[in-house]
């Protein structure tokens, strides 16, 4: 019953009795490879977002101008209308482009060479055409046709094309079981480059390049880039987004070498491309470019690095899995409200700063620890030239910090005043017997506590500071 009301829902919505659906896709993305300014030929990857259909073999892409758009066809109004109703040769005169996708529901689907609604139809052949999936979710799926070449009505500005998709069912390709039409991409609007720079940490730098009008509430992201390579999926890392920037009528934005910490300093991410993603507003596409990295590896490679406390000190252990010219490590320590500070130097264990081992390093912290409670470190790899990366940061509670509470009398004969110092915040103190049992607790002190009625005998006083962890016990004596 729900199928039926949903498909009288469709042919009402159609105004017409026939079986085409909707052919949902989204998240349009063109990666303009170049264009050429003499005969105006654009070159470009066309990616988009659909719905998994197990059933279409066969999908079909349509580029159009926009004012050949299904002209001059004397069909073009009842186009994709019933299943018989897929585009012939009159439909397409004006075409820029028909692309056919073979074995669309595989994994691996190809780059038809026949057109096969209509045989006598001379499909053109764009050489190099290229397809990738990439499976997103259970019902969603990301297609990308590489390589398109067509040749764009104007060579300057601005181009908006329109395109329609659709798919069949049927073995033979003809009927038409769903499509979307007049879907638009602008191309050659924007026009992103970048460059990495391949000083430690790396840097990239960001070119946009605006072909018309000035162009305000602009963005851009920066991705690394995964295989498969220069195509942007959901799973891709995002390194940077860019705050709403102008472009300036028919100039060019910098952004200056801009840091992508951590991933400019770990490998293997500091040796990915990077691909630029422009977004504009009221625009159905965005544009991608690819940025080349070209740097290889970091001279250093740490396998792991950790920090924990062992008694009254704090130990870091780190292993690189490969150094090359390496002189050695800066150990660096920063407590809450300060920088960064060097505390030590561990010089490299390779012969010559080079090798290919895996090597291990140890430091012990018992520096001068009282009254520090949370700790962050991290270790300043230095080259024999001066260059220099960054571990991740590492972090500790400090609980050999010492508080100077201070309890008065002490021995005392039941009564005794128990003194937070001033800065230290709200504490919770715990007081146990010999044993260990817990005989009172009071949350949140400030300032300072009044201990009375207590009997004969040996207590434990539990002072816990909230803001940093640290815990301090003290022994009272009761006479």
């Amino acid at each position: 019953m729900k199928k039926l009301i949903t498909l009288i829902a469709m042919l009402i919505t159609l105004g017409i009795n026939n079986s085409v659906s909707q052919c949902t896709i989204s998240d349009l993305k063109v990666r303009l490879v170049q264009i050429n300014s003499t005969n105006c030929e654009a070159v470009f990857d066309l990616s988009w977002t659909q719905e998994i259909n197990s059933g279409n073999k066969f999908s079909y892409l349509h580029l159009w101008s926009q004012s050949g758009f299904h002209t001059p066809a004397a069909n073009w109004t009842n186009m994709y209308s019933n299943p018989a109703a897929y585009p012939k040769s009159a439909d397409l005169i004006n075409a820029l482009a028909t692309i056919v996708i073979d074995d669309n529901s595989l994994d691996t689907p190809r780059i038809g060479t026949v057109y096969h609604p209509d045989p006598y139809y001379s499909l053109p052949q764009l050489s190099g055409l290229s397809i990738v999936k990439v499976h997103l979710a259970p019902t969603t799926e990301r297609m990308t046709v590489q390589n398109i070449k067509i040749t764009l009505p104007s060579c300057e500005g601005a181009q908006t094309l329109l395109f329609d998709v659709w798919a069949s069912q049927a073995a033979n390709g003809k009927n038409v079981h769903c499509t979307t039409q007049g879907s638009s991409l602008v191309i050659n609007e924007v026009r992103p480059l970048g460059s990495i720079s391949c000083s430690i940490p790396r840097q990239f730098q960001v070119f946009i390049k605006n072909n018309g009008p000035v162009l305000d509430n602009v963005t851009y992201d920066v991705h690394l880039d995964y295989p498969p390579l220069g195509v942007i999926n959901s799973t891709d890392t995002v390194v940077f987004t860019s705050s709403s920037i102008t472009l300036p009528a028919n100039g060019t934005y910098n952004s200056g070498l801009t840091d992508y910490f951590p991933y400019s300093n770990q490998d293997p991410s500091s040796g990915k491309s990077l691909i630029i993603e422009v977004t504009v507003p009221l625009r159905s596409n965005t544009t991608t470019a690819r940025i080349e990295n070209g740097c290889g590896t970091l001279p250093v490679k740490f396998a792991s690095f950790t920090v924990q406390q062992i008694k009254d000190k704090i130990q870091l252990k780190w292993q690189t899995a490969s150094e090359q010219n390496n002189k050695g490590f800066e150990i660096q320590r920063k407590i809450q409200g300060s920088d960064f500070k060097n505390i030590a130097f561990i010089a490299s264990k390779a012969v010559k700063g080079n090798s290919d081992e895996l090597l291990e390093y140890r430091y012990d912290d018992d520096d001068n620890l009282a009254g520090a409670g949370q700790l962050y470190y991290r270790i300043k790899q230095v080259n024999l030239d001066g260059m220099s990366i960054y571990s991740e940061t590492r972090t500790v509670k400090n609980n050999t910090a010492k508080i100077d509470v201070l309890i008065y009398p002490n021995p005392s004969n039941g009564f005794a005043k128990v003194i937070i110092p001033d800065g230290t915040g709200p504490v919770d103190i715990i007081l146990n017997d010999a044993s260990g049992k817990e005989i009172r607790r009071w949350n949140s002190v400030n300032n300072q506590l009044l201990l009375d009625h207590l009997h004969t005998g040996l207590y434990l006083l539990r002072v816990y500071v909230k803001e940093t962890g640290v815990m301090q016990i003290n022994k009272l004596i009761v006479l």
